[in-house]
């Protein structure tokens, strides 16, 4: 599979490119400069072929900052795996100095290079657009990504330069979601997890913004894991892209089979923790509960750190809890092997004679009793529970409880359905 780079300087329109390539909305897209800061993957599927693309953060070639540093630094990265490079640049705002930088820098890649003169809406930008043949790239397109316009030439001419193969799948992949607050560790976490510098890690919180994966195997399994932006109290959110950022992460929940809540064992778990696991749980999502920056408080205090974290995330004490130092990637394997045990268990379909025995050594609710239960989905396991009378959510619970202490199901929540057959005894 062919990889894609897209670059430009700052506010040329190159995430907007991104997401309309993909048909989704994966990185943000505002109009302040300089919103992308880390690599952003996605998957293009054209004419049968499929294209690996990587959106960047604008080129920052005359600002000598920390953070600008790291952006230019991703997108070095992003370079040196690319096959192709889309440069994209500014019909509207028309040829500048830093355009004809980039487009230098970019020549010392000796990569394929296709010129994407953005925001072509009319006849005037058209006449605007002769410019760019300055820069003395010989694939120029005229695009309008808001509109979709000439971005199927674009990819029709990728296809034909990089002679994509269809990508063959070696089976499901797994999805994971990291979400915590601000500063929890969760970029850090990312890189250690696939061994190199894919987010950015800044000590200003709220440093990721986009939605970062990255793919990798373990165990002989294939794994897709997404960064988030820190998730906080809206009262707390002062800027737009940051609330963007936020609500993209939360409709994530629903596109992934498991999440890893992380925290900071220097700060405990708070009430935001607490409101992102119950997220988690009204989700239907399987948990795994990922203790982190363990270095800073030490070995002696692990047990302290374990009965603290069960006591304020109680229900959801199913998940299993990982203590883990992203920073100096420990307990990292024992975090992953961790996800695939709860995979594994989400899909479990339970023994019929062993659910009957369970059924039949259960306490009856008041002025009823239990007449059958079956488990009638997986991923996550689903339970018809039938009774003679209405239940209250307490008996509820004991069954799922009940179920969770014979069956196991570390990790996934177990949803219980009852239905009331009156008459029998």
């Amino acid at each position: 599979m062919a990889t894609v780079a897209i670059v430009g300087r700052k506010n040329v329109g190159k995430s907007t490119v991104f997401n309309r390539l993909l048909g989704m909305k994966l990185s943000i897209v505002h109009k302040e400069p300089g919103v992308t800061r880390d690599r952003v993957y996605g998957d293009v599927d054209w004419c049968g072929k499929t294209l690996n693309i990587i959106d960047t953060g604008g080129f920052f070639p005359d600002e000598e900052i920390s953070l600008a540093r790291k952006i230019s630094h991703q997108i070095e990265l992003a370079l040196r795996e690319a096959d192709l490079i889309y440069f994209v640049v500014d019909a509207k705002t028309g040829l500048t100095a830093t355009d004809e930088e980039i487009g230098s820098e970019l020549r010392k890649t000796n990569k394929p290079i296709f010129l994407l003169i953005n925001k072509v809406d009319n006849r005037r930008d058209e006449a605007k657009a002769l410019e760019f043949s300055r820069l003395g790239f010989t694939k120029l397109f005229s695009i309008s990504a808001e509109g979709g316009i000439g971005l199927g030439e674009v990819l029709d001419e990728t296809i034909k330069i990089t002679q994509t193969q269809k990508l063959t799948q070696t089976g499901k992949t797994i999805k994971i979601l990291i979400l915590g607050r601000p500063n929890a560790g969760k970029s850090t976490l990312l890189n250690s997890i696939i061994k190199q510098e894919r987010a950015i890690v800044d000590e200003k919180p709220g440093t990721t913004r986009d939605l970062i994966n990255a793919r990798f195997s373990f165990n002989q399994k294939q794994l897709e894991i997404i960064d988030t932006g820190g998730i906080r109290r809206r009262s707390r959110i002062k800027e737009p892209i940051e609330f963007y950022s936020m609500m993209r992460a939360l409709r994530n929940i629903d596109n992934v089979d498991l999440i890893i809540l992380i925290f900071d064992v220097s700060q405990g778990v708070v009430k935001e923790d607490c409101r992102i696991a119950s997220m988690v749980l009204a989700k239907a999502k399987n948990l795994v509960i990922a203790a982190n920056k363990m270095d800073l408080i030490g070995k002696k205090n692990r047990r302290k750190v374990i009965t603290a974290t069960r006591v304020s995330l109680e229900f959801v004490n199913f998940a299993p809890l990982v203590l883990i130092s992203a920073k100096i990637n420990s307990g990292i394997e024992e975090l992953l092997n961790a996800i695939l045990n709860v995979q594994e268990e989400s899909s479990k379909a339970v023994n019929i004679d062993v659910l009957d025995n369970l059924t039949q050594g259960l306490k009856p609710p008041p002025g009823g009793m239990v007449l059958k239960i079956t488990q009638i989905g997986r991923k996550p396991p689903v339970f018809i529970v039938m009774t003679t009378v209405r239940v209250r959510e307490s008996y509820v619970r004991y069954i799922r409880n009940s179920i969770r202490n014979y069956f196991g199901f570390q990790g996934v929540p177990i949803l219980i359905r009852t239905k009331t057959k009156r008459g029998q005894r």
